[in-house]
């Protein structure tokens, strides 16, 4: 009767003695080990803003000496025992964009509440089988807006005298070290630290040739190619800077089992459009679903996934078909999702979701696939590889930060698939044709000799890389071969010409010695500067 579960924890009653004995508890740790500063992480699982304050002050009132004390949450009430405010949880999937949701709303509280922000909690975050690891540009984001705002910041999950998830914790620890001290030095002026504060903006700490520190403008631009035959083994990218010799990162992806895989399991058919009863539309768009035979590349019938967009935007034209599992669907060996699409290249984007079950903390497991084909094309989603990058380019009728950046999908108690169009055309017609949505496990396979050709220069990389397995390459004489965790395998030395990035769009092209009877799945990113940031602009070639 007392207590409340909330976090698969139970939380005493504001208005029972169990607030004292508890208080009493946390101080007597607190004061015995002699702390500075203590954090009140899940105190909005109190049931009010009243129960809330309540709890924080019965245990601020019993703590010793001066206190720093901060909390997941903020209320009226508890606004007096807080020292800073804004710590959020840390994301897994799609870094840069969850940390511009955190400052956007770190900004607005800072300001309200008249308290310094703060960046916490941190993760360097390793892989596992729900997502990849921390790359450095990932690091560096968060590094980059905590000085460009000037808010101090917090980690989590480093320990000592253990292997840490992410091999490369130290190189980011000392990262962090040298932007926190120019932080804290007042090194950079403000026009610079605003430059730091624009969201999507991404640059990169180096130091000029007489040791002065200096922040270049860089673009990491990352491609995925999910086949050699579908067409996203070539494609173009810009370049905003001035011509540069190549840099680039090869990451071998995970490959996925086949569409008929005995292990795999049906999330949907299509045969019986009445089982996606949820269904919803933005404003002015207008939607549909059906089954057809009008097109079929697996089974007897093809969800008909119909839509049209009557208003001027784009990318809050969305629309949603949605099936609840009871039971919830155990799709426990698998970790990719396999569908066929025919497309009708209007440039219409699809995006299929799996959800929690409400008592799993929910999750929002977006994958999009972008329409620009037409004709039957099959598409592997894994669920390590989530889209919350993208998840802030369009308005979706739902979202919250831990909830794309965090939360992963309970495989053995899906609560829910999904599939939205967004991004749709103004004013004209789109039609989908779907085939059964399959839940697949995935495979470990190797890339042997990837190579990259950018504007006609070819060069190879002579190594077997392995899913998850990443190759970073600053230039002829740094080029390392890295596991899955970071650690470095081996330095390699490429074979052919280094490529020269030339200013505007470039064409590039990948390809391999693929693993058979699987798809050839890589990211390749490429890395493109600008000048240092206060420097002048360099000479054209005109001038």
């Amino acid at each position: 009767h007392h207590l409340v579960a909330s976090y698969c924890s139970y939380i005493p009653d504001e208005d029972s003695t169990l607030v004292d004995e508890l208080a009493d508890c946390i101080a007597k740790a607190f004061n015995t080990c002699g702390f500075d500063m203590i954090y009140f992480d899940g105190s909005e699982g109190m049931r009010s803003a009243h129960a809330v304050a309540k709890m924080k002050r019965a245990i601020f009132g019993k703590l010793q000496g001066r206190v720093l004390v901060e909390s997941s949450s903020g209320s009226w009430g508890a606004w007096p025992f807080h020292s800073r405010v804004g710590a959020w949880d840390h994301p897994v999937y799609g870094f840069n964009r969850f940390t511009d949701l955190h400052c956007e709303s770190l900004q607005r509280h800072s300001a309200n509440e008249l308290l310094p922000g703060h960046m916490g909690w941190w993760v360097i975050t390793g892989p596992s089988a729900d997502h990849a690891g921390m790359f450095p540009e990932d690091m560096e984001y968060f590094c980059g807006k905590c000085l460009g705002w000037d808010w101090s910041m917090s980690l989590q999950g480093v320990a000592a005298g253990q292997t840490p998830p992410n091999a490369r914790q130290n190189e980011y620890l000392a990262m962090l070290g040298r932007y926190e001290r120019l932080r804290l030095a007042r090194h950079f002026p403000e026009e610079v630290k605003a430059r730091l504060r624009t969201p999507k903006e991404q640059f990169r700490l180096t130091q000029d040739d007489e040791g002065n520190w200096q922040l270049r403008p860089t673009d990491y631009l990352a491609h995925k190619v999910t086949s050699l035959a579908d067409g996203t083994a070539a494609w173009t990218f810009e370049n905003r800077y001035a011509v540069q010799p190549a840099r680039l990162r090869i990451e071998a992806l995970y490959a996925c089992q086949p569409y008929d895989a005995p292990e795999g399991v049906l999330v949907a058919d299509f045969t019986k459009p009445d089982e996606f009863s949820q269904r919803a539309a933005a404003a002015g768009v207008t939607h549909g679903l059906a089954a057809s035979a009008e097109q079929v590349k697996v089974g007897t019938v093809s969800g008909s996934l119909t839509a049209k967009n009557t208003t001027a935007t784009r990318n809050a034209a969305w629309a949603k078909v949605g099936r609840s599992f009871t039971p919830p669907l155990n799709m426990s060996n698998c970790d990719a999702l396999g569908v066929w699409i025919h497309g009708d290249g209007k440039g219409e984007l699809l995006n299929f979701q799996l959800n929690n079950t409400r008592e799993y903390y929910t999750a929002w497991d977006d994958h999009y696939v972008d329409v620009n084909f037409t004709g039957w094309r099959y598409s592997e989603l894994l669920l390590r590889e989530r889209d919350a990058q993208r998840y802030q380019d369009y308005v979706w009728p739902y979202g919250a930060a831990c909830d794309v950046g965090r939360m992963p999908i309970q495989r053995n108690r899906v609560g829910a698939f999904n599939v939205y169009f967004n991004d749709l055309p103004t004013n004209q017609d789109v039609h989908c044709f779907l085939g059964p949505v399959k839940a697949l496990p995935v495979i470990k396979v190797k890339l042997n000799n990837p190579t990259v050709v950018i504007g006609g220069r070819r060069i190879v990389f002579p190594v077997a890389l392995e899913s998850g397995q990443f190759i970073e390459y600053e230039g002829p004489s740094d080029c390392r071969w890295h596991d899955e965790r970071g650690a470095v395998l081996q330095r390699i030395t490429p074979q052919g010409d280094q490529p020269e990035l030339m200013p505007g769009e470039n064409a590039a092209s990948f390809t391999c010695d693929g693993p058979a009877g699987f798809n050839t799945r890589a990211k390749i990113t490429l890395i493109t500067q600008g000048q240092p940031l206060g420097s002048p602009s360099p000479r054209k070639a005109s001038d």
